[in-house]
Formats: structure tokens, sequence, C-alpha cells
């Protein structure tokens, strides 16, 4: 019976080890083609890749990979524990960046506290529907929605970019709607496999979020820096911390996840947002908002 039992428990122990190490080898894999793609980007800043697309591609980037980060701290904890410590450290990490990119903060209050009204719902939207859905579906669903409404919007402003252009950003929805055809992703298990009508409606909803959020930032000042993500930042936080405190109180649960890794991956996501924002403004000031938006989603 003894060697039996010893053999159960090596059976055991080896696949826990599978359990463990198979996403941590997905993960890996994921940051090695995230760097890559940032290595590339920043080798075209050192040539002649046009600057707009240059920032709305590091954007889209950094938002790419946060968006692994915080569907992994979404699905160890509620939606709204992350977001509580998400924004106010991105808060706290563009403020001095601000401050050192310098720009006029005028003008740029009334569109950074629309925008983040709306990117503070929709990213809280976005968590709820990672917790219930697949990622390699979500996130596509909810960047398409957000790089449409922002198109609108710049054509509606008598945008016209031209007919390369246009070609390009059809082939650019396209390519986020292609990323969604991934059957597996590295925090997706078996019970976030399928895509349910709840995390559907969920997803709209961020992608209506985000997108508006794009829009109302594009009517910053040209030469207000990153001020615009300032008052963005700044608002979302007052309202996301808000909305946790208020939910945690009823729930007579924690305001901040419990766990230490999850702390540590919100925290991280929040930076890589905030980034992803800053390089989006830094865009929309010397390039098209239709053009942009597309890009940097």
């Amino acid at each position: 019976v003894a060697p039996e039992i010893e053999r159960d428990a090596a059976l055991a122990a080896v696949q826990r080890v599978k359990r463990h190490s198979l996403p941590i080898a997905r993960v890996r894999r994921q940051v090695t083609d995230h760097v890559a793609a940032l290595l590339v980007l920043a080798l075209a800043a050192c040539g002649e890749a046009p600057q707009p697309p240059l920032a709305a591609g590091a954007a889209s980037e950094w938002r790419e990979f946060e968006g692994s980060w915080s569907a992994a701290g979404s699905r160890r904890s509620t939606p709204w524990q992350p977001l509580v410590l998400t924004t106010p450290a991105g808060f706290i990490g563009i403020l001095p960046i601000a401050f050192l990119v310098g720009g006029t903060a005028v003008g740029s209050a009334w569109p950074g506290i629309a925008a983040g009204i709306c990117g503070g719902l929709g990213i809280l939207l976005l968590y709820a529907a990672l917790t219930i859905g697949p990622m390699g579906v979500v996130s596509p669903i909810s960047a398409v929605l957000g790089a449409a409404i922002p198109v609108i919007v710049g054509l509606v402003q008598g945008e016209r970019p031209g007919t390369a252009a246009y070609v390009g950003m059809a082939l650019a929805v396209v390519a986020i709607v292609t990323v969604g055809l991934e059957p597996t992703s590295p925090t997706d298990d078996s019970a976030h496999q399928k895509l349910s009508p709840r995390a559907l409606l969920l997803a709209i909803g961020a992608g209506a979020g985000i997108g508006f959020f794009f829009a109302f930032l594009s009517y910053a000042p040209s030469d207000a820096g990153l001020w615009p993500v300032v008052f963005a930042r700044g608002t979302s936080t007052v309202l996301l911390v808000a909305i946790g405190v208020v939910v945690a109180l009823r729930a007579h649960a924690p305001v901040m996840p419990t766990a230490n890794p999850v702390r540590v991956q919100a925290v991280v996501a929040g930076l890589l947002d905030v980034a992803a924002n800053g390089f989006y403004v830094l865009a929309l000031q010397i390039g098209l908002l239709s053009v942009v938006a597309v890009l940097g989603s």
C-alpha cells in the first residue's frame, strides 16, 4: 500500500507543477512578444517612421500588456478591488511626469474630467467582463468599439485622412478582430472560455466608455502636454475609489485585494495603463484623431 500512496503523491505533485508551469510559460512567451514589439517601435523611432503612428503604436502595446495583467488580477478578486489600486497608482505615476513634460493645463480640465468619467466606467465594465469571459474575445470587442467611436467623432469634426489612411484603418480593425481568434489566453481557464450574453454586454459597454474616453481627450488643446491625462486619471480615481468603498461596505468585504500578487499586478496595470494614455495624448497633439485612435486600439 505504501508504494501506491507514494506513486499517487508523486503524480499529484507532477500535475500541480504542470498546472503552474504552463500558464507561466505562456505568460513568458507573451511578455517576450510584447518586448519585441516595443523594440521594433523603438527602432522605428530612430528611422523615418511618422511620430503619430509611433506614439499610438506604443500606446497600443502598453495597453494590451496592461490588459493581460489586469485580467490576471481581476480573476483573483472582484472587478472593483484591483481598480482601487490601479487608478491611484496611475495618477501618482503620471503627475510628476506631467510637470516634467510641461504644457498648459488651461482648457484641459473639462475634456479630462469627461474622459475620466467615461474611461473610469469603461474600465470598470471591462474588468467585470474579464472576470466572467475569455480575454481573447472580450478585449477585441471593447477595442473595436473603442476605436470606432473616436473615428466617427473625428470624421464628424471634418478630418479627412486620405485613401491610404482609410485602407490602413480598415486593416487595423481587421487586425484587432483577428486577435480574438486566439482559442486560449494565458489567463483563461475552463470557466472563462465561453462568452456569455452578460460578458458580451459588459464588453460592449466597456468599448463605448473607452471610445468616448478617446474622443473627449481630443478636445484638449494641442499644447496641453499630459495634463488631460492628469485630469482624466484624477477624476477616474475619485469615481472608482468611491464606488469601491461603497460596494465594499455594503458587501462587508475588503476594499482592496488581500493577496499581495494581485496588489502588485493592480499597481503595474495602472502604471502601464496611464503610460498608454500618455502616449495616446501625445500622438493626438500631432496627428488625426481618426488615425491615432485606431492605431492606439
